[in-house]
């Protein structure tokens, strides 16, 4: 009995590049190398067609006599992305990458401020078989004109820190057709595959994360909360895909812009005094008192609500995270400038032997810091 050659679930290639111009297509230099991090699926960016159909001058039946091409989209996802390093967590937010080298040491900082653009990519995605030249006829096919319309970093309870590309958005798809020498956007020769450089660092833990936190009701006091049960911090960009009058018959997106940014932090706390005998511990009170402040300071009665941080070390190296700052850059408390706000955090009776609170907050503005040993060169951008 021969061989029937399939696709293997556990055999398979997924690597993104940062595109020169938005959408550009694949050429024999076009490369697509980094990897996203770890992770077992993905909902890739196939095209769907919107046919559509006219039951002009139909005097037969009630089905359709004709169906005409309408618009073409491409969207997919990446669920849980276990973090490897900091390469991927850019693409919700910037287009860019400041890197840095601390003094004389070998540790580099790469901050990352949310921008208006974000950096358009692509992606290459290769199918591998079950043949004994280990896949050398998979099916490979290309994304471009990439951009990310929602996305969550989030850590659960003992676990890892992840990353999920919930929604991105693509101009079009790419395959490569080795039995025909038509070449269009949707088969193109230079679809080739790719080799994505794999990070073999370790993960961020969620043991090793710390949370600190200047509520409104003191924001002269930083507290640091040790009962972060889970968090999770949303961002949503609100895409906006134009269809222009073009000379192509594509159909697909001329360009995909970006909408109104929105940003939403949640998280579940345990309602815990650590210290009652100080009064710049955190108090199981605090979430609720500040929840009725509405972001006014108490000390001066400004309107400038929550600014917080959260940390993920690893290899209990001080040199060594990645660092969420809420709000972002150049954030004083000034009067006119705002951070956090929290929608909502009730205070339920339950079973359970500790009370918790679910936080949600909205906030304008975020900064990712990592440092670590990797310089500029190895980031995407």
């Amino acid at each position: 009995m021969g061989n029937n050659y399939l696709y293997r679930g556990e055999r398979w290639k997924l690597s993104y590049g940062i595109e020169s111009d938005y959408g550009e297509a694949p050429t024999e230099s076009t490369t697509a190398v980094h990897s996203f991090g770890v992770f077992d699926d993905a909902t890739l960016a196939d095209p769907e067609f919107d046919f559509q159909p006219f039951w002009f001058q139909n005097t037969n039946n009630r089905s359709y006599s004709m169906a005409y091409k309408g618009r073409a989209k491409c969207s997919g996802s990446i669920p849980d992305i276990v973090l490897l390093n900091g390469y991927p967590i850019f693409l919700p937010i910037a287009n860019d990458i400041d890197h840095a080298q601390v003094g004389s040491t070998a540790y580099y900082t790469h901050t990352i401020t949310d921008t208006v653009n974000l950096s358009p990519f692509r992606v290459a995605a290769t199918y591998l078989d079950n043949s004994s030249t280990a896949g050398a006829a998979g099916l490979t096919r290309w994304f471009v004109g990439g951009k990310v319309n929602r996305a969550t970093y989030k850590c659960e309870e003992g676990g890892l820190l992840t990353m999920s590309l919930d929604d991105m958005a693509f101009k079009m798809p790419y395959y490569k057709d080795n039995t025909s020498a038509e070449i269009t956007p949707w088969y193109n020769e230079y679809a080739v595959e790719q080799v994505p450089v794999l990070a073999s660092t370790e993960p961020y833990y969620f043991s090793k994360a710390n949370f600190s936190i200047n509520l409104a009701k003191d924001t002269t006091v930083i507290e640091t909360i040790k009962s972060i049960r889970n968090f999770s911090l949303e961002v949503s960009n609100n895409l906006d895909p134009k269809y222009y009058m073009t000379t192509s018959d594509e159909k697909v997106p001329y360009q995909i812009y970006e909408g109104r940014r929105d940003y939403k932090l949640g998280m579940m706390v345990d309602l815990v005094d650590y210290d009652s005998t100080s009064t710049d511990s955190f108090n199981k009170n605090d979430f609720f008192l500040d929840l009725l402040r509405q972001g006014v300071d108490t000390a001066d009665s400004v309107f400038k609500g929550i600014s917080l941080e959260i940390t993920f070390s690893r290899l209990n190296d001080a040199d060594d995270y990645i660092k969420f700052t809420i709000p972002g850059a150049n954030f004083t408390g000034a009067v006119g400038e705002q951070g956090a706000m929290i929608l909502r955090a009730s205070h339920p009776i339950v079973r359970d032997s500790v009370v918790s609170t679910r936080v949600e907050m909205i906030f304008p503005t975020l900064k990712v810091v990592i440092k670590d040993k990797n310089t500029g060169a190895g980031y995407p951008i």
